[in-house]
C-alpha cells in the first residue's frame, strides 16, 4: 500500500509543479486523510504557501504536525521553524527545541544545526556547549556550510572543544570552498593576520575577494584596507 501511496503521490507533486492544483490538490487531500505522510506535509506546505489553496497557516500546521507525529523528519523541521518564528515566548522556544531535536535524531542535517545552535545558545533547553557540538559535528561532516562555520568558531573559542586555531581554520576552510560569504571573509582575514595558518597575503586577497564578489560588505572593506597596505 506504501508503494501505491508513494506512486500516487509522486504524480500528485507533478501535477503541483505544473500548475495543475485542480487535480494535485484533491489528490493530496485524499492521500493525507489516508495518513500518508509526506502528502500530509506537501498539504501543510500548500497551505502555509498558498498554493492552490487558501492560505491558512492554522491549516498548514495541522496538516504538517500530523506528518511530524509520524516521524517525517522534514515536518518535524518545520514544525520546529513555526514555532521558532513566533518569536520570544519561552514556550514556543521549547516547543520549537524538540522539534529540531526530533528532526535531527531522524537525520535531518538542517535540524541538528538549529538544535545545536538552541544548545549552544541555551535556548528552549539549558545551555551545553559539549551536545551543541556534537550535533554541530555531524551537520558539519555532512557538509552543511552554517554548522561548519559553527565548528570553527567553537574552535576558536574553546566552548565545547579544545581551542585550536588550526583546526578552527580548517573548518572555515570547508565553509569557504562552499562559497560561505562569512567563512570565505574569515579565511580572508586569518590569511592576512596569520591565525591558524601561515600568513599569505596574496591567500587573503583571494578569499576577501571572492566574498566581496558577492556583495559582503566586510570583505570589501577589508579588501580596500588591504590594497591601501600594498600601495
Amino acid at each position: 500500500m506504501k508503494d501505491l501511496f508513494a506512486t500516487q503521490y509522486e504524480q500528485s507533486v507533478q501535477k503541483l509543479e505544473a500548475g495543475d492544483y485542480a487535480e494535485a490538490i484533491p489528490a493530496l487531500c485524499d492521500l493525507a486523510e489516508k495518513g500518508y505522510d509526506r502528502a500530509q506535509y506537501m498539504l501543510g506546505v500548500c497551505y502555509r504557501e498558498g498554493m492552490g489553496v487558501e492560505k491558512s497557516m492554522e491549516r498548514a500546521m495541522i496538516y504538517i504536525f500530523d506528518a511530524a507525529v509520524q516521524g517525517l523528519a522534514e515536518a518535524q523541521y518545520e514544525m520546529g521553524e513555526m514555532h521558532g518564528e513566533k518569536g520570544g515566548l519561552l514556550m514556543c522556544q521549547q516547543e520549537a527545541f524538540l522539534w529540531y531535536r526530533a528532526a535531527a535524531r531522524n537525520g535531518h542535517i538542517e535540524a541538528q544545526y538549529k538544535a545545536g545552535n538552541c544548545y549552544y545558545n541555551g535556548v528552549g533547553v539549558a545551555r551545553n556547549h559539549d551536545v551543541a557540538v556534537e550535533l554541530y559535528r555531524i551537520a558539519a561532516e555532512a557538509g552543511y556550510a552554517p554548522a561548519q562555520v559553527a565548528m570553527g568558531h567553537c574552535y576558536d573559542l574553546g566552548e565545547g572543544v579544545i581551542a585550536n586555531l588550526k583546526e578552527a581554520f580548517a573548518w572555515y576552510l570547508k565553509a569557504a570552498k562552499q562559497c560561505d560569504d562569512g567563512a570565505m571573509f574569515v579565511v580572508g582575514s586569518r590569511y592576512e593576520q596569520g591565525k591558524g595558518v601561515e600568513r599569505d597575503i596574496e591567500a587573503a586577497r583571494e578569499w576577501y575577494s571572492r566574498a566581496a564578489r558577492d556583495g559582503y560588505e566586510d570583505a570589501i572593506n577589508a579588501l580596500h584596507d588591504l590594497e591601501g597596505l600594498l600601495v
